[in-house]
């Protein structure tokens, strides 16, 4: 069976060269300079972990790299490059941030994709989604449709949110990706996968792997992967 990473990206970097660990820390989708990226909870998460423990970007980290960021996410920014100076941080690339670079990176490492170990895949997920890429058009009615629904005075919120009103297509999204994202971490012997993608915090079983999704920060509950050398959690943050 055909690798769906193995044909324009290689599969994964180890997390090396970093010291033993007691705790590191995934998130994804915070979509900086879109409006609907919760900041501040976001900030108070970033204060409350570990000094040292290493921090994973897993892609969608900015909204769109061609539109400058406001001062509040411009912040956000600088604080996760003076974060590369205190902690290992690894930048994974998603389909929204794969074209951005930073004139001043710090430390972070940027990459394709990574993993700890054996144990955890780290993949943002675009690479495995064959369902919206099929359907460009029927996409592009639908954010027409949210943006003019918005007008009309309907909940202004990130358009991934309104789309889980619509259940069944919704799980449809979840499910291809969670089936691809399973079925290479089995073939290429990891224990687990993480992706975000989708927007849908989620964590299932198929056999003997595991499949994890961290959601987003662009709207409540926010979730995070929490690794320790005895487990991995997904955990919803709650802001104070």
């Amino acid at each position: 069976m055909t690798d769906p990473l193995s044909n324009s990206r290689p599969l994964a970097q180890p997390l090396q060269g970093i010291p033993r660990f007691s705790q590191a820390f995934i998130v994804s989708d915070l979509h900086l300079g879109s409006r609907y990226f919760c900041h501040r909870p976001f900030l108070a998460w970033l204060d409350g972990l570990p000094a040292a423990a290493p921090l994973i970007l897993n892609g969608d980290i900015i909204d769109d790299p061609r539109h400058p960021l406001g001062p509040e996410h411009r912040a956000v920014l600088e604080r996760l490059v003076a974060e590369s100076h205190q902690r290992p941080l690894v930048w994974v690339y998603g389909n929204h941030d794969e074209n951005f670079t930073l004139e001043d990176a710090g430390r972070i490492r940027f990459a394709r994709h990574w993993a700890i170990d054996q144990r955890l895949l780290i993949v943002h997920g675009d690479d495995l989604d064959e369902v919206m890429p099929r359907h460009q058009f029927f996409k592009r009615i639908f954010k027409l449709v949210h943006r003019l629904r918005i007008k009309l005075g309907f909940p202004d919120v990130h358009v991934a949110q309104y789309a889980k009103k619509w259940g069944l297509l919704y799980r449809v999204l979840n499910r291809h990706v969670a089936r691809k994202a399973l079925r290479v971490a089995r073939s290429q012997g990891f224990a687990a996968v993480t992706c975000g993608h989708t927007h849908a915090a989620m964590d299932l079983k198929e056999g003997e792997v595991r499949y994890l999704n961290t959601g987003a920060w662009t709207e409540e509950p926010h979730h995070f992967i929490a690794v320790t050398p005895e487990e991995i959690r997904l955990c919803a943050y709650q802001h104070p």
